[in-house]
């Protein structure tokens, strides 16, 4: 318990100072951190960190850039706590449960989302996924080929690491991201553009329901 406390300390100190997080988002993502390495080790940890600096990655490319669209996920580099409840709890939840697999499915899901939509959005070739029609870059809901592309990506990375991480099927874990990641697109272009839920809400689901649906893969 104390390496668990001491390791969480350290990250939740060098996310805030880097500015990766605020500070309030940084107690709250030690809190989680702590539950999830003190039931499962350092490893699963080390899971979700790969997803923070990624993502991280991600928001800061060309990020004076992406402020001048205005979308959600690029006004600011700095993540908050909204934003830690939303891509966090599904990992948090699964870490409690104890299933590695729909743990790794909700991070999958949380990289492929947070690449598509903070690089993605720099393509003008962005469509609305209920309708097809052709909508600014940034609107929620768009999906577009780099989007995809990317969202595949994300996906792989994390299925990889769990490979090597918690000797986790690859293939279910990249589907399950990859599927979940689809999942907030068609939230986003329905619950979130009709103001039933804000972009935290919707992340929350779509990474609940990419673990879920790498629990029913390996069911199955």
């Amino acid at each position: 318990m104390i390496d668990a406390f001491v390791g969480c300390s350290v990250l939740a100190f060098v996310t805030w100072k880097t500015d990766v997080l605020s500070a309030k988002a940084s107690i709250l993502a030690f809190l989680m951190g702590l539950t999830i390495w003190a039931l499962n080790g350092p490893l699963w940890i080390l899971l979700l960190v790969s997803f923070l600096v990624i993502g991280y990655g991600g928001t800061k490319w060309k990020f004076d850039y992406k402020r001048g669209i205005g979308t959600e996920e690029s006004k600011n580099g700095r993540r908050n706590i909204v934003n830690i409840l939303g891509n966090g709890t599904a990992p948090v939840v699964f870490a409690v449960v104890g299933s590695p697999v729909a743990f790794a499915g909700s991070i999958s899901t949380a990289l492929a989302d947070t690449l598509a939509s903070e690089i993605g959005v720099v393509s003008d070739r962005s469509r609305l996924i209920t309708t097809w029609k052709k909508v600014e870059p940034g609107t929620n809901g768009a999906v577009s080929p780099l989007g995809t592309l990317l969202s595949a990506t994300g996906s792989a990375i994390i299925a990889i690491l769990s490979y090597y991480m918690l000797q986790i099927n690859p293939v279910v874990v990249f589907v399950a991201g990859f599927a979940g990641c689809h999942i907030d697109s068609l939230l986003g272009a329905t619950l979130e553009r009709r103001g039933y839920l804000t972009k935290s809400g919707v992340n929350l689901l779509a990474t609940l329901s990419g673990g879920i649906i790498a629990f029913i893969l390996v069911a199955l």
